[in-house]
């Protein structure tokens, strides 16, 4: 299970220098739950670090995730068991 943490609503000037590390830290604290890769997204408004533990695409699914315009940023924890067939599906 992927470990993700979260720093909403920051003060306006808020020193993101300063808190990208603290954020960092903390999550280290839950790398055993995500211990094959490290993510994190800051922005004025709020901070995401997520911690993946990578069972079915080793290589691929970074995170956070960034809509193509940039303008939305997403962390989530979750499998899609029947993902092969999806993507069968998809393609046809």
């Amino acid at each position: 299970m992927c470990s993700i943490l979260g720093l909403f609503d920051l003060r306006p000037g808020a020193d993101l220098g300063a808190l990208r590390p603290l954020a960092l830290s903390l999550s280290s604290r839950q790398r055993h739950r995500g211990p094959d890769w490290s993510g994190v997204h800051v922005d004025p408004a709020a901070i995401l670090v997520h911690e993946r533990l990578a069972i079915v695409d080793p290589a691929g699914g970074a995170q956070p995730i960034h809509s193509a315009d940039g303008g939305l940023v997403l962390a989530v924890n979750g499998e899609i068991y029947n993902h092969r067939d999806l993507a069968r599906r998809l393609a046809t």
